[in-house]
């Protein structure tokens, strides 16, 4: 085996074996994409997002797009807020909802679906097919179409089956039953139910795009066949849920009217009425109807500014248009005119960016708008604001503009020591620029010059410490220039982690949501820092450790008290700043209190309990008391308790003892969630004795003799 230690012979063979598996690679993606072995038995009219396909002999999914052919046996899946429109051959649409897979067959001349999972409609009405039947398939359970609408939502547990159109034949466990039209079959381990529902889902209709430009809506749900009399016997619940097997409810509460409302934020969402059957109190469901609450903010300019004037001398200027991208919208359109009708002049380009320009527009005054398309249904066209802005002939050339570096920035040496770069504003009156560098403000010592076509520059070799000022010359021709104003900058050794806020040893009262700003410095070229925060001022152990973008953090803690940080670049442990501690306190008011008295003295001798009392707080919900033994070495937890009075009758005496204890009382305040937040504790100490008891005297009888 002398030959495996031949440097040639083993690379030679390595190389071998990856053009060997390269081109076996390459003929499967392609026979796998150009797959013709098995017939075309339909073809994708619609998809919105991510839709994957499977070919029968591969085990590689595929993303595929509008028009494409679907072939026989192959299996179509949709992904989260995604959904697909297949027409078969026949005229037969199957609408695929999201989070749903399927596999079709035609081999014995019949359409046949396996139906994983999800949820998916299948329109037989006006199809070409004669005596062809749809046979889905759902674990053990099949449904047959002939012609008509189906409708079909699989979970774990259960099948739903609703027949809009036509009927539906569904065979269970050897037992056939006929689904008619508006009537739901609803198929669970206890068997199959088959009946018209007593209530009909009506809004938010099935599918519906609803549009949000806050992110969340209240949103109204109806039903039909909703009666007083009915409702005392079904009993109806709404359920709202993020899953389409309703395993974990969102929303789930009795139906006291039609018509119900709810807020809710953006996302994808179920929602059905459960009730009880009025003949044998069986549970029952309706449909599961879907609806999406699609997040659309407005469209607006970024740029140009509004009544921005864009100036030129001999060649009109770049006009460059940019806007917010929005993600239901596949394509935008910029329209310009003279006038804000849109009617006199108009120019209008599509692009599917977020950014166009234009070099053809003359001197005078334009109006410009975005209009925003969408390939998902329902969704109608979106326009802009009208923005206004000019375009004005100089008579004069002005002089160049900086941009970067900014008058007055910072470098750290460490940070230009490859490359600085300058850049300035581009003006075609000029035929080229003339950069200049130097120590003094006045440039009467050029430490560098260089002249370019371009608006930018890239300074290698770095610079040592100190302060630089640089200016731009805009040649003209002739000898002549205009000169920019000049810039300046600074390199300094190395810049030192500071931080910012809050003050060391500050109290910062937080609101409800518990929150306080952390800020610090933000070094030059440095994006990301690692913060840490602890309760001790060893950091030991840490109860926060997190990498930030940006130079502050949202501090929220459920526990008041003394917290202890400091801040480091990401990757950098010698660049640590100082630490810092600040102390959370509560803008919620805690109760006063009264009695027992701050190192009150208590006989329990004479008593068989201690009454604890204190002011009341407005707009609380209740209070906490606790009671703690503070006499040993640790401090032992006697008492924690919720009440709603102003007092508290403590009975179990038998476990104090004589010693020290403090009682602590806290206000309870209802949040918006329905939680209850603590305020801060109002503590006060006080003792326990017994009075010191004497040896007893004996006084009758006397001595008493015995024989």
């Amino acid at each position: 085996m002398r030959w495996l230690n031949d440097t040639r012979f083993v690379v030679s063979l390595l190389i071998l074996l990856i053009f060997v598996f390269s081109y076996l690679l390459y003929r499967n993606l392609n026979n796998r994409f150009n797959d013709s072995t098995s017939p075309t038995i339909g073809v994708i009219t619609f998809k919105n997002k991510t839709v994957l396909r499977k070919y029968n002999d591969a085990v590689v999914w595929d993303l595929i797009e509008s028009k494409t052919e679907v072939k026989n046996r192959d299996t179509i899946r949709t992904e989260g807020l995604s959904d697909a429109v297949l027409t078969l051959n026949d005229g037969t649409k199957i609408n695929i909802s999201e989070n749903s897979m399927i596999l079709l067959d035609i081999s014995d001349k019949n359409i046949n679906i396996n139906f994983a999972y999800g949820s998916f409609e299948a329109a037989r009405e006006g199809t070409i097919s004669g005596d062809m039947k749809m046979n889905i398939t759902a674990g053990d359970k099949t449904v047959e179409v002939a012609k008509g609408d189906v409708k079909l939502d699989k979970t774990k547990s259960e099948l739903n089956i609703k027949v809009d159109q036509g009927e539906a034949k569904l065979t269970s466990n050897g037992k056939e039953e006929t689904i008619a039209k508006d009537q739901i079959a609803n198929v669970t381990e206890s068997g199959v139910r088959v009946g018209k529902p007593v209530y009909r889902l009506v809004l938010p209709e099935d599918r519906k795009n609803i549009l949000s430009e806050s992110g969340s809506e209240k949103i109204q749900f109806s039903v039909s066949g909703w009666k007083p009399d009915s409702a005392k016997q079904t009993s109806p619940t709404i359920e709202i849920s993020l899953f389409p097997d309703f395993s974990k409810s969102l929303i789930k509460e009795k139906l006291t009217t039609a018509t119900i409302s709810k807020k809710l934020n953006s996302g994808s969402y179920y929602w059905r009425l459960s009730y009880e059957d009025p003949n044998n109190k069986s549970k029952l469901t309706t449909e599961v109807f879907q609806f999406r609450i699609l997040n659309d903010p407005g469209l607006r300019f970024f740029s140009p500014k509004p009544n921005e004037v864009f100036s030129f001398t001999r060649e009109n200027p770049v006009v460059r248009f940019v806007w917010n991208p929005l993600d239901l919208y596949s394509s935008y359109t910029i329209q310009i005119a003279k006038d804000n009708d849109f009617t006199e002049g108009l120019v209008s380009k599509q692009t599917q960016n977020q950014s166009l320009a234009f070099d053809s527009l003359k001197e005078g005054s334009y109006f410009a708008r975005i209009q925003a398309k969408s390939n998902l249904p329902g969704i109608a066209e979106k326009s802009s604001s009208i923005l206004s802005f000019q375009v004005l002939k100089k008579t004069d050339t002005s002089p160049p503009e900086l941009l970067e570096p900014t008058s007055g920035k910072t470098f750290a040496e460490e940070q230009i020591k490859s490359q600085l770069f300058f850049s300035w504003k581009d003006d075609k009156d000029f035929n080229g620029y003339e950069w200049e560098l130097s120590s003094d403000s006045n440039f009467r010592s050029k430490l560098k010059s260089e002249n370019t076509k371009n608006n930018f520059l890239k300074l290698t070799g770095g610079l040592g410490l100190g302060t630089y000022f640089w200016r731009v010359k805009g040649l003209i021709g002739n000898g002549n220039s205009l000169d920019s104003k000049s810039g300046s900058f600074t390199v300094i050794a190395k810049e030192e982690m500071e931080l910012v806020a809050p003050a060391n040893g500050a109290e910062v009262e937080v609101d409800e949501r518990s929150t306080a700003i952390l800020k610090w410095k933000k070094l030059t070229g440095k994006t990301n820092y690692e913060l840490e925060i602890a309760r001790e001022a060893d950091f030991q152990p840490l109860l926060i450790k997190e990498n930030v973008t940006g130079n502050y953090f949202e501090f929220k803690s459920k526990d008041l008290g003394r917290f202890y940080w400091r801040v480091r670049p990401t990757g950098s442990e010698s660049d640590t700043s100082a630490s810092r501690n600040f102390q959370l306190i509560s803008n919620m008011e805690p109760p006063s209190l009264t009695s027992p008295t701050r190192n009150e003295t208590i006989d329990l001798f004479t008593r068989n309990s201690i009454l604890f009392t204190w002011k009341s707080v407005d707009k609380v919900s209740g209070y906490r008391i606790r009671l703690i033994d503070i006499s040993g070495i640790r401090e032992k937890q006697i008492l924690n308790d919720r009440v709603s009075a102003t007092k508290l009758q403590f009975s179990d005496i038998q476990k104090l003892n004589v010693g020290r204890f403090r009682w602590e009382v806290a206000a309870l305040y209802k949040q918006s969630d329905g939680s209850e937040k603590e305020s801060a504790y109002n503590k006060q100490d006080f003792f326990i004795s017994v009075p010191e008891l004497k040896v007893p005297k004996i006084l009758t009888p006397g001595k008493i003799y015995v024989e």
